[in-house]
């Protein structure tokens, strides 16, 4: 069996797919682990593939990212995932967050420089003025961290449909019309899931916040939108 990294395989499901195909019949043309063609199968819908049951099989075919149904098709997808993500989030009991820890802010900043005699020296720690006190919240219920970053899966896919509408604008594949209504119905998804999750978890607006800003645990938080098509 010959090793494809993930572009490459990804280019193999794309070339085979031109037409509808079933997903089997589509991994006997590759030479490829079975499990892991059917996860980066999963992973390419509804950015780069579309599917439809018939009869018994599950049949893929490339999306045609310049027809405006077709957008709309995918964008429907990621608005109901989102959705099912929020509910999934719903069922766990609330308060989700605690801390019980801070970070702290001083002007001007305590540095590994001056921080031993800020600690020991009462008379130097009042040239400091307290800029801001920031919670580090976090969970006891790894489920929840889980299904946060789920939706980023969903939601990053939002991303690369406005990236993508921009490439396509400028390169004059669709009009500056059709990309400004591609990019706002993005946008509005993206807005309406934020407002109804943060207006479900009122006890956990913060954190939630927080989490999506810094990332778990003040530790950085990249959104990584990977490769994709025009």
């Amino acid at each position: 069996m010959t090793y494809l990294n993930d572009q490459e395989l990804e280019q193999e499901i794309w070339k085979y797919a031109e037409s509808w195909i079933s997903k089997t019949d589509l991994w006997n043309k590759i030479d490829c682990d079975k499990k892991r063609f059917f996860d980066r199968i999963k992973i390419m819908i509804p950015a780069q593939l579309k599917e439809k049951p018939v009869k018994n099989r599950i049949m893929v075919c490339r999306i045609d990212t310049t027809n405006r149904a077709e957008f709309e098709n995918s964008l429907v997808f990621q608005d109901n995932m989102l959705s099912l993500m929020r509910d999934e989030l719903n069922k766990y009991p609330k308060p989700m967050f605690y801390f019980n820890d801070t970070v702290v802010h001083y002007i001007p900043p305590i540095t590994k420089d001056n921080v031993k005699e800020f600690n020991k020296n009462p008379k130097f720690r009042k040239k400091f003025k307290l800029d801001e006190t920031i919670k580090i919240w976090k969970t006891r219920k790894p489920n929840v961290r889980k299904t946060i970053e789920n939706m980023s899966f969903y939601y990053t896919g939002l991303f690369i449909f406005i990236s993508r509408s921009i490439f396509q604008k400028s390169l004059g594949i669709i009009s500056t019309k059709e990309a400004n209504i591609r990019i706002k119905k993005c946008q509005s998804v993206l807005e309406n899931h934020f407002r109804i999750m943060l207006k479900q978890n009122p006890k956990d607006y913060e954190a939630i916040r927080q989490f999506h800003e810094f990332g778990y645990g003040l530790k950085g938080n990249q959104y990584n939108l990977g490769s994709f098509r025009i």
